[in-house]
């Protein structure tokens, strides 16, 4: 076996995809167990010395995604595996306090800065990984075979047929393997497309989106909500800075002055975004999303460091408002690629 460099590795192209399916269910599954383990007095399993502590849960769901992704090529188990690998993480890397303080400190104060500064490093690592280079003629054929070969024996939707072939366009035309590949997806008999509860969900928001962002006064709405937003952050952590310090709280000045410092610089990037939003909607979501990307990755951390619990609800209303942005920016996005393959209007009638 041939090893080759980083960058000459056939990236997968719904890389990005499985990674925020990742990241998602492993924040999600850490503050689910924070907030169950609260609310329910942080119950024990186990008994007589014996102690079954949930990291152990979190390496067997480990190891289950670890044998889904090595025993099978079908797209749907790389996603569920991505989502089990995800709760297994985050159920994995919640206990380390216990294993970086000399006394088994689940609680010691700067466990979740720890945590959360790992997903960030985790995040950064992942997204250097796929790079944002344009998709290679052989990446986009390797893409192409591997959907084919995970295509169900009775035959291929419409939408992973028009998937396909979009990435076999992408391919070199010179290449026999590429004509090979296209003679092999025209052999592959179609089946009605048949929408499952998520593309259910999906084409509704996307319907939901395009008519709400129809709405004249669309724009200005948006613009408020994020002044708004970005002026909630600021007055958050403006109440944090003017707050009379605790006893023994003397080293999170620091703490508190990088918590106000990246706050304003998020804010001053979404207010970058509402100036740009009068020439385009995607590169204000893209400016937005910026902004947001400055408080998750580098406010939250120095929240965490100041209250073990206290940036918990803020990181929660930080992901949804990326996640939403994340969809807005792929609307837009499809909206721009429909607008460039669309027909041009007949011409009416007598010219």
């Amino acid at each position: 076996m041939t090893f080759r460099p980083l960058r000459r590795l056939t990236r997968n192209i719904e890389a990005p995809l499985l990674f925020e399916s990742f990241f998602v269910a492993a924040v999600a599954s850490f503050l689910g167990i924070r907030w169950f383990l609260a609310a329910t007095g942080y119950p024990r399993i186990g008994s007589n010395g014996i102690h079954v502590a949930h990291m152990l849960w979190g390496g067997l769901l480990l190891l289950a995604a670890v044998l889904l992704l090595v025993g099978f090529l079908d797209r749907t188990v790389g996603h569920a595996a991505a989502v089990i690998a995800g709760i297994g993480f985050g159920t994995f890397i919640d206990e380390i306090g216990k294993f970086v303080t000399s006394d088994n400190d689940y609680f010691f104060r700067p466990a979740i800065a720890l945590i959360y500064g790992v997903f960030v490093v985790v995040f950064l690592v992942a997204r250097a990984l796929v790079g944002r280079r344009q998709v290679t003629g052989d990446e986009a054929l390797a893409n192409a075979l591997e959907l084919m070969a995970g295509a169900p024996a009775r035959g291929l939707e419409p939408d992973d047929r028009a998937r396909i072939r979009e990435l076999l366009e992408l391919a070199d035309p010179a290449d026999p393997r590429a004509g090979i590949a296209i003679r092999y997806l025209a052999a592959i008999p179609a089946v009605p497309d048949h929408d499952g509860p998520l593309e259910i969900v999906r084409d509704r928001l996307a319907s939901t989106y395009a008519r709400v962002m129809t709405v004249p006064w669309a724009d200005e709405a948006l613009v408020a909500g994020m002044i708004a937003y970005a002026a909630l952050a600021i007055v958050g952590v403006a109440l944090v800075a003017a707050a009379p310090p605790q006893e023994g709280a003397a080293d999170l000045a620091g703490a508190t002055a990088a918590q106000v410092g990246s706050t304003i610089v998020g804010a001053l990037l979404v207010a970058r975004g509402v100036v740009a939003l009068r020439r385009s909607r995607l590169e204000a979501y893209r400016w937005f999303q910026r902004g947001l990307l400055v408080w998750i990755l580098v406010t939250q951390v120095f929240v965490f460091y100041s209250s073990q619990l206290g940036g918990l609800v803020g990181l929660a209303v930080d992901l949804v408002a990326y996640g939403s942005l994340r969809y807005a920016i792929g609307q837009e996005r499809a909206a721009a690629r429909a607008s460039l393959v669309a027909p041009p209007d007949p011409a009416p009638d007598g010219e």
